[in-house]
C-alpha cells in the first residue's frame, strides 16, 4: 500500500470540520480562502479513499500530483481577505485583479498538468505531453512565487489603516498566509523538480515513502493547518467589520 494515502485521509478528515467552522465564522467576507481550503481537504479525502482502495490507481495519484492548486488559490484568497481588513477602502481593484489573474493562471496550469500527466500515466504519451506537464508545473511555481511577493508586499506596505477595526486581524491573516506559503513552497519546488527531471526516486507515485512524506504530505498538511489556525484565531473578525 502507498503509505501516504492513509495519513492523508486521517489528517484531512480531522481538519475538514474545523475548516467548515472557519468558513461559517468568516462567511462571505472570507469566502475565497475557506472555499478553496475546503475543496483542498475534500480532494485529499477523496484521494485518500481512492488511494487506500487502489494505491496505483490513476485518479488517486493524479489528485496527489496536482492537488496543491486549490491550496495556492486559498492562500491567494487569504491574502486578499487580509488586505481588505487592513484597509477596506484602498486597492480593491488591484486586489481583485490579482485574484482574477491568479485564478486564471492556475486554471491554465491545472489544465496543462492534468492533460500532460494523464497521457503519460495512461501509457499513451503524445509528443508534447511532457512539455505540457512541465509547463503546467512551472506556471504553478510562478503563481506561488508571485503570492510570496504579494503577501510580503501587502504586509510591509504602509498603506494599511492602523485605526481600522480589522487592521490587526487582517495583519494576522497576512502573516498566516506568508507562513503557509513557505510550506507550500517546499511542495511546489519538489513537484517542479520531480516533473522536470523525471527521476523515478523523486516521483510522487514511485518515489520512496520518506520523499513523499517530507516533500509532499508534510508541507501540504502544515500549510493547511496554518491556514486553519489563523482562521480560528480571526473567527470574530467579521463582527468587527459589522460593528464598524
Amino acid at each position: 500500500m502507498n503509505g501516504i494515502f492513509p495519513p492523508d485521509l486521517v489528517v484531512y478528515l480531522l481538519l475538514a470540520p474545523l475548516v467548515t467552522y472557519v468558513f461559517l465564522a468568516h462567511r462571505w467576507s472570507g469566502f475565497l480562502p475557506w472555499y478553496y481550503l475546503s475543496a483542498f481537504c475534500l480532494a485529499r479525502i477523496i484521494g485518500g479513499i481512492l488511494g487506500i482502495h487502489d494505491p496505483q490507481g490513476l485518479p488517486a495519484n493524479i489528485i496527489q500530483s496536482v492537488g496543491v492548486t486549490p491550496l495556492i488559490l486559498g492562500l491567494d484568497g487569504l491574502v486578499h481577505e487580509g488586505r481588505v481588513y487592513r484597509n477596506p477602502f484602498h486597492g480593491r481593484i488591484l486586489g481583485w485583479s490579482v485574484v482574477t489573474g491568479t485564478t486564471s493562471l492556475m486554471a491554465i496550469a491545472l489544465a496543462l498538468s492534468i492533460t500532460g500527466s494523464l497521457n503519460i500515466f495512461e501509457g499513451h504519451p503524445k509528443p508534447d505531453s511532457l512539455t505540457q506537464w512541465k509547463a503546467g508545473t512551472v506556471l504553478i511555481a510562478v503563481a506561488w512565487a508571485f503570492q510570496v511577493f504579494w503577501s510580503l508586499f501587502s504586509l510591509l506596505s504602509g498603506k494599511g489603516m492602523k485605526g481600522a477595526p480589522g487592521y490587526h486581524g487582517g495583519t494576522a491573516l497576512l502573516q498566516g498566509a506568508f507562513v503557509a506559503l513557505l510550506f507550500v513552497g517546499v511542495r511546489v519546488i519538489y513537484g517542479m523538480v520531480s516533473v522536470c527531471t523525471q527521476r523515478r526516486d523523486l516521483s510522487p507515485i514511485y518515489g520512496s515513502i520518506s520523499v513523499r512524506v517530507i516533500l509532499m504530505f508534510l508541507p501540504e498538511a502544515l500549510a493547511a493547518i496554518t491556514m486553519t489556525l489563523v482562521g480560528i484565531r480571526t473567527r470574530h473578525l467579521r463582527q468587527t467589520k459589522l460593528a464598524s
